[in-house]
Formats: structure tokens, C-alpha cells, sequence
């Protein structure tokens, strides 16, 4: 029998681009879904921002869902991001701290030089101190909002929540279709099919569902959709090529084809993607007013970097404890920096000593441990990239590992700083006729302080004043 005859769209579903009016039906009528990243985010807004968005939420009432999978990674992800909040001012005190001491330490090496009095010393000193007090007590001194370390009940943002999702949250799948997902979840990393191959990072990762984190998600709105037999809105702040279908000059059009018609041919319905912003855009479908402020706030957000720099101080931090640890990882980062910024798969094993039938999946969790704890002292900055990382070229086994291209500079910097102090100072010893042919650079490098000495000049300096001290000695030999 033939087929019935089709329109234009039939079988073209995912080329169908929605506009206000559509995008406003399916708000009012259909499932209204959010991701992980807009339940985390509402510790992020300020008050009249989370206020608007739950409201908007809240409007959605039976046909508002939270895929379980979305709930999962929000517990796990929470204290990490409680931990961010009060990040920006640690790293702050932290680089006050550390010029404080440093101008300070520069002022009593000018003094002596100068064989200025105690008194005036301890005046300039007392001056120095007083100016980095000032600006660290414009930082303010009440704590975060939120903390990791308060008890739950103490949380406002989880009260809210908890009454918003009291009937949201979708069933657990059973453990026989969980590992049926994250089996097809990694065949789809591999293939480059949506969602959650840009994800590719975490195949080896300690994660339980490894890369498949998208697509499990994805799967249960399916399961949801198909029982309700309702349009989906999704509102994501993902905004990446394995969920959206991007203009050519980058803006975000919609949901990509193939989610659409993946969607379709499950329900016969259609799928929509917002941006937060956009959702409370489109607020007035609910019969909720929001500000104009919200908007921009929730932008701001978005626009924030995702990614801060890694700083000299930071990297020698970590890489610090690693060594005192004894951990082959940092052999391998600055083997990778050396390479400029790689190193293979075969090399991490012959620098690790195990044999290439084991999987080297947890080999980074050293960094990313070791990185979290300097974080919550103020010595790493939150946000910024993992400082050892899988990269996979194809397949599901990491082809290489990467440092951070900043990295690679600050790497390159270091070695030929110490490098030509070392060569330097040999010089300026063998000049001296200290009788030393050599001198561990380690013993210029301050690992105490995270830092090459401030000047060359200083250092000569100290040595000419222990020739003073002690005279002339004749070599050893």
C-alpha cells in the first residue's frame, strides 16, 4: 500500500524554525523541563532574579519536570559551586597577602642598603601594612550567602526548590536500561550524534555515567514526552553545538535537527530549547511578570568567562603538592608543557610504569583533587581548566593528555628564568671565589613563596654582602 501523500514540512520537521507565537503555545501547554545548569545558576543570581525565575517555574505547575539525572548532577555539582561563591574574594586576600609581603620584603633589603634607622623602618613598614589593610577591608567581611560547610536547612535556595520540585522530579531508571544508556550515550560520543558529544573529555572519567550524562538526560525527557504526548521546553544555559543549531555567524537558532526529529518520531510532538533569559522573555505566557533586570542579570551570568587563567603562583602550587605527593602527574604536565602542551597516551605510560592493558581512566584525579583542596585556601582560582586533561582524537580511549596553553607559557617562562639565574649566579660565585663550581637552582627557585626571586640584582647583592661577611676563601680542591 502506498504511503499517504505529505505536505511541505512532512518528514522536515527539524528544519521548522519556531517563532514567539509557537515558542508561547508550547510554554503554555507543554512540558516545561530544566537542566542541571539552571539549578545551579540560582545560587549565582542575585534575589530579585532567582525570585523571577522560580516564579516563572513555579507557573508551569503539574508540566513543570526535572529529568533525575538533572537532580544527580545537581547534588553532586552544589558544593562545588557553594565553594566558587566566595572564590573571587580568597584570590583577592590572597594576592594581598602576598604583596604585602613582598613590599615589605623589598623595603627592608632597600633599609638595609641604605643603613636606614629601625625606627624609619618600622614607620614605612607600619605605612605598608596600613594601605593593604584599607583595601582588604573594602572587600567586606560577611560571609557568602551560602556555604558548603552550613547545614542544608540553612539554605534558602534549597527550600525553594524543594517546594518547586515537590511532584517534578522523574523516576530513576532501572540499573539494566541505566547501563543500556550509558552504553548508547558513549556509542554516540563516538559517532558525533547529539546530545553529549562534546562531552568526549569524560570517557575516562570516575563519573558513573562517564559521558553520558547528556543523553541520559535527554532519554528521560523522551520517556516523559512520549507518556504525556506534550511539546517539551527544555531551558538549558548549554550552549554548545551538541544540543544547539547555530546561523554562520554563530547564533543560536534552535534545537538541532536531529533532537527535533528524534523528539517527533518518539511523540509526534515538538521540542524547543530557551536560553533562562529567553524563558523570562517569554514570561508573560505564563501570566508572570519579570524585570528587565533579571534579563540582564541571567545574561551577565552567561557571559561571565568560563574559563579564568592559570597564574604562575597557581600552577607552582600545584605542581608543589603533586611532587611532595610523588605523583607522576606532574612529570607528565610539565612533560606536556615541554611538548608544548601535549603528551601522548604511550608516554603517560612508560612515565607511569604500568602496563598499556590498563586503563589509565582516574589518571588525572591526583590534579583534580590536589587543584579542588588549594582552591578552598585561596591558592588556585576557581574556574579555571583542569591542568591535566584526556583529549580523544576518536574511539572512547584518550589519544593524549593536554595542559592549558597558559600553562605552556608559564612552564617555558620558569625553566628559562631559572635557567639563566643559575647560569648567573654560578658566574657571579666563581667571580667570587666561593669555591662552589655549581648551585642547585632549586635553591634559587622559592617554593615557599611560589616564586623566582624577585631580581637578579638582589641576589648578588646577598652574596656580595656574605663575601663581606666572611672573606675570601680559597677553593676546595
Amino acid at each position: 500500500m502506498d504511503k499517504p501523500k505529505g505536505g511541505l514540512f512532512s518528514g522536515f520537521e527539524g528544519f521548522i524554525v519556531p517563532g514567539p507565537p509557537e515558542t508561547s503555545a508550547a510554554l503554555r501547554t507543554g512540558i516545561l523541563a530544566v537542566d542541571t545548569n539552571v539549578l545551579l545558576n540560582l545560587y549565582r543570581y542575585n534575589e530579585t532574579t532567582r525570585k523571577d525565575l522560580l516564579a516563572v517555574l513555579s507557573a508551569a505547575g503539574g508540566r513543570l519536570f526535572v529529568p533525575h539525572q538533572v537532580v544527580r548532577e545537581f547534588w553532586r555539582n552544589r558544593q562545588s559551586v557553594l565553594g566558587g561563591l566566595g572564590g573571587a574574594k580568597r584570590e583577592v586576600q590572597s594576592a594581598l597577602n602576598r604583596n604585602c609581603t613582598s613590599t615589605n620584603d623589598a623595603i627592608r633589603r632597600w633599609a638595609k642598603s641604605v643603613a636606614l634607622s629601625e625606627e624609619r623602618l618600622n614607620q614605612l613598614l607600619e605605612q605598608t601594612n596600613s594601605f593593604f589593610e584599607s583595601i582588604s577591608g573594602e572587600l567586606g567581611d560577611g560571609p557568602a550567602r551560602v556555604s558548603a560547610h552550613l547545614p542544608t536547612s540553612e539554605d534558602s535556595v534549597l527550600a525553594e526548590l524543594a517546594s518547586l520540585l515537590a511532584e517534578a522530579v522523574g523516576g530513576e531508571l532501572p540499573p539494566g536500561a541505566w547501563a543500556a544508556a550509558v552504553a548508547e550515550g558513549e556509542r554516540r560520543v563516538k559517532d558525533n550524534e547529539p546530545p553529549g558529544f562534546k562531552d568526549a573529555d569524560k570517557l575516562e572519567s570516575d563519573l558513573p555515567e562517564r559521558a553520558s550524562g547528556d543523553y541520559i538526560i535527554w532519554l528521560q525527557l523522551l520517556i516523559e514526552g512520549e507518556a504525556a504526548g506534550k511539546d517539551l521546553v527544555l531551558v538549558t544555559a548549554d550552549t554548545k553545538e551538541d544540543w544547539w543549531d547555530r546561523a554562520e555567524r554563530g547564533q543560536l537558532i534552535g534545537p538541532r535537527r536531529e533532537l527535533i526529529e528524534e523528539y517527533f518520531g518518539r511523540t509526534g510532538r515538538r521540542f524547543f530549547l530557551l536560553e533562562p533569559s529567553s524563558l523570562l522573555q517569554h514570561s508573560a505566557s505564563l501570566g508572570v511578570g519579570t524585570s528587565v533586570e533579571s534579563v540582564q542579570e541571567i545574561q551577565r551570568v552567561r557571559d561571565e568567562p568560563d574559563d579564568i587563567p592559570w597564574d604562575f603562583s597557581a600552577v607552582m602550587a600545584v605542581l608543589t603538592r603533586l611532587d611532595q605527593g610523588k605523583y607522576v602527574q606532574a612529570q607528565v604536565i610539565r612533560e606536556a608543557a615541554a611538548n608544548g602542551g601535549g603528551i601522548s597516551r604511550r608516554r603517560v605510560y612508560e612515565l607511569d610504569g604500568r602496563d598499556q592493558e590498563q586503563t589509565l581512566r582516574g589518571f588525572t584525579r591526583p590534579v583534580t583533587r590536589v587543584t579542588a583542596e588549594l582552591q578552598e585556601v585561596g591558592l588556585v582560582p576557581y574556574g579555571v581548566e583542569p591542568l591535566l586533561d584526556a583529549r580523544y582524537d576518536a574511539g572512547v580511549k584518550s589519544s593524549h593528555f593536554a595542559v592549558p596553553a597558559e600553562v605552556v607559557d608559564i612552564l617555558r617562562r620558569q625553566t628559562s628564568a631559572i635557567s639563566d639565574i643559575q647560569a648567573r649566579v654560578e658566574k657571579a660565585f666563581a667571580e667570587a671565589n666561593f669555591g662552589y663550581e655549581a648551585i642547585d637552582p632549586v635553591n634559587i627557585y622559592d617554593t615557599g613563596q611560589f616564586r623566582i626571586a624577585e631580581s637578579l640584582e638582589q641576589e648578588l647583592e646577598a652574596m656580595r654582602e656574605a663575601r663581606r661577611q666572611v672573606g675570601r676563601r680559597p677553593r676546595s680542591d
